[in-house]
């Protein structure tokens, strides 16, 4: 094992994506739509504060940060795990939840673009009050998974390039509606999961806090997009609509493979090719991948996008059969 637990992000330049979008004004103030004002009264009452609603005052377990069970590790139980000692199997959580939150935390500044981009560019009034009002929730989380990598963890990593991949298309592209595909339904879907299953393994009471905070604003995110998006594609012609699944085709492929986390083997002085190999050919690695897809599929279906195509790309990732259950909650 030859990390340091000094590693840090690369300070490099920031990454600079140019969109061109129309700004809408509306001169009719009637909020004629129940279900996103719904949504944006929720979270006007469900505000809270990172610096005073939060004990930042507690300290982590050293060795694992998160508190969670080993077995949520992508090489748990392998010969590679089973070789390693005390030290190394702390570093390997250490190289895990730092790469996982430093991904997570460079995914909400994306979602703060996103919602940016759908405030100023919604038809809707409606649709751009949920969108400002998302902008704040991703400022927040912005604040508390910044201040959580900066101050409590040893190890984090920049974007991966797969979800570089993924955000720059979807932050660029000339559609306002695969903007929000993208982040709302494809990004969203994917973090709504792995922080269900934080809350419910985590053993710090702090962390459970923190991320049980931040899903409930992801979840109005995610059922912003579902709601809009369900209308959108109703009206869609076909070429359109076969445009958009292939990008859910693309961007689910894309993020399964993100969740690899092939950056973090190397820098543990592990072999890339070896653990990269543990982790897709692994029955109980690819079960907990599977896992996070079980909110995104059955959305995906309800949004009528469940195309041959996309069911081909779901059946080779084996989440196919999440697109017969209901919708989550």
């Amino acid at each position: 094992m030859q990390a340091t637990l000094e590693t840090r992000m690369d300070a490099a330049q920031p990454y600079k994506w140019n969109f061109a979008l129309d700004a809408f004004m509306s001169e009719n103030y009637d909020f004629g739509d129940d279900s996103l004002n719904a949504i944006y009264q929720k979270a006007k009452a469900n505000q809270w504060d990172v610096n005073t609603d939060l004990d930042w005052s507690c300290e982590l377990n050293a060795d694992n940060p998160l508190g969670m069970p080993d077995g949520t590790l992508l090489i748990y139980g392998s010969d590679v795990w089973n070789k390693l000692d005390a030290k190394g199997r702390a570093e390997v959580r250490h190289h895990s939840q730092g790469w996982t939150l430093s991904q997570v935390l460079h995914g909400e500044q994306a979602a703060l673009i996103c919602a940016s981009k759908l405030a100023v560019a919604e038809e809707s009034l409606s649709a751009r009050l949920c969108a400002a009002g998302q902008i704040m929730d991703e400022a927040r989380h912005i604040e508390a998974f910044g201040r959580l990598v900066n101050d409590k963890l040893p190890i984090s990593y920049p974007m991966s390039q797969s979800l570089k991949s993924l955000l720059g298309d979807t932050i660029t592209s000339s559609h306002l509606d695969i903007t929000n595909l993208g982040m709302q339904v494809l990004v969203e879907g994917i973090a709504l999961s792995l922080f269900q299953s934080i809350v419910a393994y985590t053993q710090d009471p702090f962390i459970r806090d923190l991320v049980t905070r931040i899903q409930r604003d992801e979840a109005r995110h995610f059922a912003i997009g579902r709601i809009t998006l369900c209308r959108v594609y109703k009206e869609m012609t076909d070429t359109e609509r076969k445009e958009r699944e292939e990008f859910v085709a693309e961007g689910a492929h894309t993020l399964h493979e993100h969740l690899c986390a092939d950056d973090i083997w190397e820098p543990m002085g592990l072999s890339k090719k070896e653990c990269g190999h543990l982790v897709r050919n692994s029955p109980v690695t690819s079960s907990m991948r599977r896992s996070i897809f079980r909110r995104l599929v059955p959305t995906i279906r309800e949004m009528g996008l469940l195309s041959p195509r996309v069911q081909r790309v779901f059946e080779q990732l084996q989440v196919m059969d999440y697109a017969a259950m209901p919708l989550p909650a």
